[in-house]
């Protein structure tokens, strides 16, 4: 790649990755709800109680 090429295009690149870093340290910022909240938001209190007790049971069948 020739300088000519790299100085017309590290700008543009320049400015890009900024703002994907700037955009990703503004999301990280925002607190979120336990992920247990969120789930019986979205799935009703009764199954994701249900389903969180399955994902916790030991798995048996292989022998652990």
């Amino acid at each position: 790649m020739s300088a000519a090429v790299l100085t017309e295009v590290a700008p543009a690149a320049s400015r890009r990755i900024l703002a994907d870093v700037s955009a990703f340290t503004e999301q990280a910022s925002v607190a979120k709800q336990p992920a247990f909240v969120r789930l019986e938001a979205a799935l009703g209190r009764d199954f994701a109680d249900r389903l969180v007790a399955a994902l916790s049971e030991p798995d048996d069948r292989n022998g652990d």
